[in-house]
C-alpha cells in the first residue's frame, strides 16, 4: 500500500511465476544510522523558510516533494508558498523559482537543470520550466492511459522522455525527451528505474513486501525478492533506483493497539538492494510528524545517496544517508 499525499493507494498487481524462486532476505536488524541533515527550515513564508497551510476547511499541507541536483543543491516544493525553494549542499538559502500556482504536488529534475512538476488534481497538467521560472512546455494529464488525475502516483523524467505513474501500477510517457507530446503515449508496467527496468513492489502480507524488477524490452522478469519485516508494514513509502542498478525500498511502520487503536513503535525502514535484490544494507529513520500532506518523501541519487524530505515540529528537514 502506498501513500500519495493523504491517499493510501490500492497494492500494485503481481505478476509472478510458479518458476520464480522469491528470494526470502534474512538479514540482519536495521542499525539506526544518524543521517546528515543537510537542509533545516523554518515553517514561514520568508528566506530559507518553508510554507505550510491548513485549517477547518482544508487539508493540511506541508512542501511536497523535493529533487536533488548532481551538485548536491535541494530543490523543494514550497507550493504554499508558490515557489521551488533552493538550498546548497550546505543548506544555505540560495533563492526560489517562481511558480504562479499553489496546487503542484510533484517536482523532478531533469538532466539539463530544467523543472518537471505535476498538478494532478487542479490544472491537472506537467509543466516544464527553465531554472528561472520561465515555462518552456506544458501536457495535459488526460489522455490514453490517465482515466483521472487524482489516479496519477509519481512523476518521472528519463532519457527516452517524461513519465507519469498511474495508480502505482503502470507508466505512461507523456512528453518525449525535447518535451514535446509524443505522437502516442507509450506505457509500460511498474515505475521507471535507472537503467531501463521496470520496477514494482506491493504488499505481501502482514509483515512483508514483494519486489521485482521486469525488463521490457525482453519482456521478462529480471529479479525478484520477497523481504521480511519484524512487524506490521503499514505502506511502502518509496521505490527508486541508483545508476548502479541498486534499488531502495522504504516501507512504513507501526504497532496499533487492538481495542485503543494508539500507535507505537512508528518508524521507516530503508533497504538498499543489488541489481539482483538481495539486500546490501538497510536502516531506519523517522516519519514526519503531524498531519501535514506531502506527495513525495525520499530521493535516491544517480551515485545512490538516499534523501529524506522529513517533517519536524519547527519545520522541515532534507536528510542524507551517502552511498
Amino acid at each position: 500500500m502506498w501513500k500519495n499525499g493523504t491517499a493510501r493507494g490500492p497494492r500494485w498487481t503481481a505478476w509472478t511465476s510458479a518458476l520464480l524462486l522469491v528470494a526470502s532476505v534474512a538479514a540482519p536488524a536495521a542499525a539506526d544510522e544518524v543521517p546528515e541533515v543537510v537542509v533545516r527550515a523554518a515553517w514561514g513564508g520568508g528566506d530559507g523558510e518553508l510554507g505550510r497551510s491548513g485549517g477547518d476547511e482544508s487539508a493540511p499541507v506541508g512542501p511536497m516533494s523535493f529533487a536533488v541536483a548532481s551538485s548536491d543543491e535541494v530543490l523543494v516544493l514550497d507550493q504554499v508558498n508558490r515557489r521551488v525553494a533552493r538550498f546548497d549542499a550546505r543548506g544555505r538559502w540560495l533563492g526560489a523559482v517562481p511558480l504562479g500556482l499553489d496546487t503542484f504536488q510533484d517536482l523532478v529534475l531533469a538532466p539539463g537543470g530544467q523543472l518537471l512538476l505535476l498538478d494532478r488534481l487542479a490544472a491537472q497538467i506537467v509543466r516544464v520550466l527553465d531554472a528561472g521560472g520561465a515555462t518552456l512546455a506544458e501536457t495535459r494529464l488526460l489522455g490514453p492511459g490517465i482515466e483521472e488525475g487524482g489516479g496519477t502516483t509519481a512523476l518521472f523524467v528519463r532519457d527516452d522522455g517524461v513519465w507519469v505513474e498511474y495508480d502505482h501500477r503502470r507508466s505512461v510517457r507523456v512528453l518525449d525527451a525535447q518535451f514535446a507530446e509524443p505522437f502516442y503515449r507509450v506505457e509500460r508496467t511498474g515505475r521507471p528505474l535507472v537503467g531501463g527496468l521496470q520496477g514494482h513492489a506491493r504488499l505481501a502480507g502482514p509483515a512483508a513486501v514483494e519486489v521485482w524488477t521486469v525488463d521490457p524490452a525482453r519482456d521478462v522478469i529480471a529479479a525478484h525478492a520477497e523481504l521480511r519485516y519484524d512487524g506490521p508494514v503499514r505502506r511502502i513509502a518509496a521505490l527508486a533506483g541508483d545508476a548502479q542498478g541498486r534499488v531502495v525500498v522504504a516501507a512504513h511502520l507501526w504497532e496499533e493497539h487492538p481495542e485503543t487503536f494508539l500507535v507505537s513503535d512508528e518508524r521507516l525502514e530503508v533497504r538498499v538492494l543489488e541489481a539482483a535484490l538481495a539486500e546490501r544494507r538497510r536502516f531506519r529513520t523517522t516519519p514526519s510528524v503531524g498531519a501535514w500532506e506531502q506527495f513525495k518523501e525520499f530521493e535516491v541519487t544517480p551515485e545512490g545517496a538516499v534523501w529524506q524530505l522529513a517533517f519536524v515540529a519547527e519545520g522541515v528537514e532534507v536528510r542524507r544517508w551517502r552511498p
